[in-house]
């Protein structure tokens, strides 16, 4: 098969992030024949052994929590099948210097549900992808995430979500931030089937960039076609409010102090109601 093909940003999904740049001198490894078609992501946990599938039995609610680090080049993916009535949950916490690569695809049946919510800081390059196969009535999906860009750190949070049956519902909610020297992405597209009739979707994405120099790509998308679906979605960047820092700092809170609660204010409202415990304090 030969080595696996890098992506540069000549490749589309890719345009904002140039893997074949990111691993440098490295060589990229063999393809594995039964995964030649998957997304390169899942190419190269398939080549690493870190290439998963995990099938829920009817009605299991299963949890998980995942840490994502690396000072070299990983490369991880998981295939999940949600059956009937059944749900997933997963916490995404990524932190590292190196190459960062995770892939989750997500298939659900008839009232299945799966929600995320994931808190990236960065690497090198940093991509974590989710793709949801909604292939039953009535499910649902909530996708949440945070992503935090210092200098020289690069962070990408790229979904899809294929609603292929009627009466779904899809709720995704991304805050990012970057500062000088440090470059944030959010990918995000829902497309809707001629017979995923009365699909309920919303997709929003916010972000703030801190300091002259700072880089965030956004590129929402909603492809529809059927004719009876509410769906929207929005996109907003912008810099921390003047006329807010101005009210703080005029009641004497210091001006690192003001910028850093108004940042942490704007990025938590994307944390969503069913994230508690231990996990939550920490994030």
């Amino acid at each position: 098969m030969g080595a696996i093909a890098l992506p540069t940003r000549r490749d589309e999904a890719w345009k904002y992030s140039d893997l074949r740049a990111a691993f440098g001198d490295a060589p990229a490894p063999e393809a594995h024949p039964a995964l030649a078609d998957r997304p390169v992501i899942v190419q190269l946990a398939g080549a690493a052994r870190t290439y998963a599938r995990l099938e829920l039995a009817t009605g299991d609610h299963a949890v998980r929590t995942e840490r994502l680090e690396a000072a070299g080049i990983d490369a991880s993916a998981l295939e999940v099948i949600v059956p009937e009535g059944g749900s997933l949950t997963r916490v995404v916490l990524q932190d590292g210097t190196g190459v960062v690569l995770n892939h989750i695809r997500v298939r659900l049946a008839k009232g299945a549900v799966f929600r995320q919510f994931v808190l990236a800081t960065g690497a090198n390059l940093a991509r974590i992808e989710t793709e949801v196969e909604i292939e039953g009535e009535t499910a649902e999906v909530e996708l949440n995430g945070i992503y935090l860009a210092a200098n020289g750190r690069h962070v990408d949070l790229t979904s899809v979500v294929h609603h292929r049956a009627g009466h779904g519902k899809t709720r995704q909610l991304i805050r990012g931030v970057a500062r000088k020297g440090g470059r944030g992405v959010f990918q995000g597209r829902i497309l809707v089937a001629p017979n995923a009739q009365k699909t309920d979707a919303e997709q929003h994405h916010d972000a703030l960039l801190l300091e002259e120099g700072a880089e965030i790509n956004a590129k929402p998308e909603l492809e529809i076609h059927a004719d009876y679906v509410s769906c929207a979605h929005g996109n907003t960047m912008g810099a921390l409010d003047d006329a807010a820092l101005f009210y703080m700092r005029a009641r004497g809170v210091p001006g690192a102090q003001a910028r850093a609660m108004l940042t942490q204010a704007f990025l938590r409202e994307a944390m969503p109601a069913w994230l508690d415990g231990p996990v939550a304090d920490e994030i």
